[in-house]
């Protein structure tokens, strides 16, 4: 089979090509790359793609959702939306076009894959449904004989040109008008003959019989006809068809029967409860699952108050609904929960004899499926906001924790206020994790790998934990662990999390136990990880096991834990969102979680992220560490900074001179890819660029050295940014950069970086 072939339409370069790297990682094929809606209009035109994704926002005249509206209307193809901020308006706009989904930036490989599979699953599907159904109603156009359908209460939905023909109706005017008056038939003997079959198996079809057909215009016809059920696709009752046809001679066959045995034949097979009443809202008739729903016999049923079975305030808020369609004869609806069985139910209210019908469905999985969308749109409405305030705020903190560590650097130990300095450099530092636990759980923010030693994370969360005198903590970690690929603040925000979740289950005390070990592909420990953490077969893992013996979990609820905003405790500052986080950066970092708990003896959380190959860690640390100082101008490494926020320019500057490197200020990214190219081209290249990846009005990092490295593809670079989620933080390698430093940062670890970089 070929593979799905996708065209990405996105202005900008570089995330374009990133997605097309991540598009043929998962196994799709691209079609092309767009940059405006005009381009990408060609290009469906020119070469037919399965998929399109489209950003909303492009440059140009035309924006994604006017392309995406044209490339629907004239192409028919199946569309997701990319974006990275969006109102209401832009969203509702959106909507309309009818998208297959959305992908909010930034995202990961496994919610793109996800989003296309489910965007082609659902184009193939309407496709194949669309052909039976024109393949299905031109059989019945066609047909020598007048067909009519139905739904559940006898309203006509369908007629063909033959069944126009016969009895005079047009569609367009029988339409939701009831069958026996539009195909009025009676006996011989001028008796109305039913409609509906008095058998009580709606699974036969009525024998065919002769009756004289009233036409529109009051003509009499005699036809031959055939009834038969309508089922869904679960074996439900939907509706009755009728087939007839004009024929000769007289003639009658026809059994009696009222109309509430023709009801009961009809309504016996459906699998959703059903109840009549009369204009007094009186049940006349209850079907088997009706009375297995209320719990009462049927003499208990007929004759009680429609509204007395349903719970309390029902009634209050649909009976003005419900009065207006009995008055009107008209169809109404309405939701409630029955909180008896703790289910949803859709009644759907028809007109039928003096009164009304009501079928009950039981909707309580969509009604689940619409809340926890509801969730996940608060969820990326707080993401759009996250960003936003992540980006201004860790601009702050840079400039703070930059100049409290230079500070502490120019201060010798034990003078007043060395002390004081280093607390407020550590606040920094939790103020950092907690901007990135808004991003984690507002988006699942990309992680920044880099190669991590867990035992060292986990001795340093120790010295900074507040622990609670009551509660016993034992920590065990593996003298041999292995390193992980990772980033350390969403790994501390796990372990952070777990612990506190365990301290809470105890409020009375117990025991709290850490443990950290290897898990080998083939190992005790990884062939007995639950089956539920899916993780890769064959691939070696380090486990994280957080224990307690607090007051566990209820069995009912112990797999809604990870479930946004959901919590088992009842306190005010309970949010929900701590097991969220957790499984949000655990799948970025392509782990498994899973939790076992027994209610009144404790919880146990298991996670597992993938060990990568060891390397050489000492070669890391053994990279280029001398300084530059007192070399002559000539063999000074040359750095260019792009950077638009003074303070931090500032800060850059004041750090990489003092180690000793020549720096060059730049503002904009236009400026940047200048200079260094006019620099390049003299003989004289930059050694390095470090460049902040979002420049408000003016050209980012990313733009920048997509432009240099067309001139230099060996270009040395180095990305910051406050936005920590974005693609390029994640992935640097595919935009050209050597390093990422996330702000805010230390002195240390730019200089650290800045080494490392040069050195490779």
């Amino acid at each position: 089979m070929n593979p799905v072939r996708i065209l990405v339409v996105e202005d900008e370069g570089a995330v374009g090509r990133d997605i097309q790297n991540t598009l043929i990682r998962c196994g799709y094929s691209v079609a092309d790359i767009a940059r405006t809606g005009s381009e990408a209009l060609e290009i469906v035109r020119r070469v037919d793609p399965d998929l399109v994704i489209m950003d909303i926002r492009l440059s140009g005249a035309m924006d994604g959702i006017e392309a995406a509206q044209r490339i629907r209307s004239s192409y028919g193809k199946p569309i997701i939306y990319l974006t990275a901020l969006a109102d209401e308006e832009t969203i509702a706009r959106a909507s309309r076009t009818e998208p297959e989904g959305y992908l909010i930036k930034p995202f990961n490989e496994r919610e793109l894959q996800s989003t296309v599979e489910i965007a082609i699953s659902r184009s193939r599907s309407r496709e194949e449904l669309e052909d039976r159904e024109e393949q299905f109603m031109s059989t019945l156009r066609s047909m020598a004989d007048g067909v009519i359908a139905t739904d559940i209460v006898g309203n006509v939905t369908f007629m063909n040109p033959v069944a126009e023909s016969i009895t005079g109706w047009a569609l367009v005017d029988a339409r939701n008008r009831v069958l026996q008056e539009v195909f009025s038939i009676s006996d011989g003997s001028g008796r109305k003959a039913p409609n509906f079959s008095p058998r009580a198996r709606s699974s036969d079809k009525q024998q065919g019989r002769r009756v004289m057909l009233t036409t529109k215009g009051g003509g009499r016809v005699q036809v031959e006809d055939n009834s038969a059920p309508l089922k869904d696709s679960h074996g439900s009752l939907v509706g009755l068809v009728v087939v007839f046809r004009l024929c000769e001679g007289a003639g009658s066959g026809i059994n009696e029967t009222n109309e509430a045995e023709s009801l009961k034949g009809i309504v016996e097979g459906i699998a959703d409860p059903i109840v009549a009443f009369d204009r007094h809202w009186n049940i006349t008739f209850a079907n088997h699952r009706a009375v297995e729903q209320f719990g009462r016999s049927q003499e208990g049923l007929i004759g009680s108050d429609f509204w007395e079975l349903l719970p309390e305030g029902v009634r209050d808020e649909n009976f003005h609904d419900a009065s207006r369609a009995l008055a009107r004869k008209e169809r109404c609806g309405f939701e409630f929960y029955y909180d008896r069985k703790r289910r949803w139910f859709e009644a759907s209210i028809y007109p039928f004899g003096e009164g009304l019908l009501v079928l009950m469905r039981d909707v309580t999985d969509r009604i689940e499926q619409q809340e926890t969308a509801s969730r996940i749109e608060k969820l990326e409405c707080l993401g759009l906001l996250a960003r936003g305030f992540a980006h201004d705020f860790n601009n702050i903190l840079t400039v703070m924790l930059g100049n409290l560590s230079l500070a502490e650097m120019k201060l010798p130990e034990g003078i007043a206020g060395r002390r004081e300095l280093e607390q407020a450099r550590a606040a920094t530092l939790r103020a950092q994790n907690r901007v990135y636990q808004l991003l984690t759980f507002a988006k699942g923010g990309a992680p920044i790998r880099q190669r991590l030693d867990l035992k060292l994370l986990v001795n340093e969360l120790q010295e900074d934990l507040e622990r609670n005198p009551r509660i016993n903590y034992e920590f065990e970690v593996a003298d041999d662990l292995r390193r992980i690929d990772a980033d350390s603040g969403q790994l501390r925000r796990v372990i952070e999390n777990l612990l506190r979740n365990a301290e809470e289950a105890m409020p009375e005390g117990g025991r709290l136990q850490l443990r950290l070990e290897n898990a080998p592909s083939g190992s005790r420990v990884r062939e007995n990880l639950p089956s539920s953490m899916e993780l890769e077969d064959g691939a070696d893992y380090i486990v994280l096991e957080v224990k307690d013996n607090g007051h566990g979990i209820d069995e009912d609820v112990v797999d809604k834990i990870f479930e946004p905003y959901f919590s088992t405790r009842g306190d005010a500052n309970a949010t929900g969102i701590g097991l969220t986080v957790c499984d949000s950066i655990v799948s970025a970092h392509n782990g498994g979680i899973a939790c076992q708990s027994i209610k009144d003896k404790g919880t146990r959380v298991l996670v597992a992220f993938p060990a990568p190959e060891e390397f050489d860690q000492g070669a890391l640390s053994r990279g280029n560490k001398q300084q530059f100082s007192g070399h002559d101008e000539s063999s000074r490494p040359r750095i260019i900074v792009l950077e638009d926020e003074p303070l931090i320019r500032q800060l850059l500057v004041a750090n990489l001179e003092q180690e000793g490197f020549e720096v060059v200020e730049t503002e904009d990214g236009e400026d940047t890819a200048s200079r260094y190219i006019e620099s390049y081209r003299q003989g004289k290249p930059f050694d390095l660029v470090i460049a902040d990846l979002s420049i408000p009005n003016g050209v980012g990092g990313a733009k920048a050295i997509e432009d240099i490295m067309r001139i230099d593809p060996g270009v040395k670079a180095i990305v910051s940014s406050g936005y920590s989620d974005d693609p390029v933080m994640a992935n640097p390698g595919n935009f050209g950069f050597s390093g990422v430093l996330p702000k805010p940062y230390q002195p240390k670890q730019l200089l650290s970086l800045v080494h490392r970089v040069l050195g490779a």
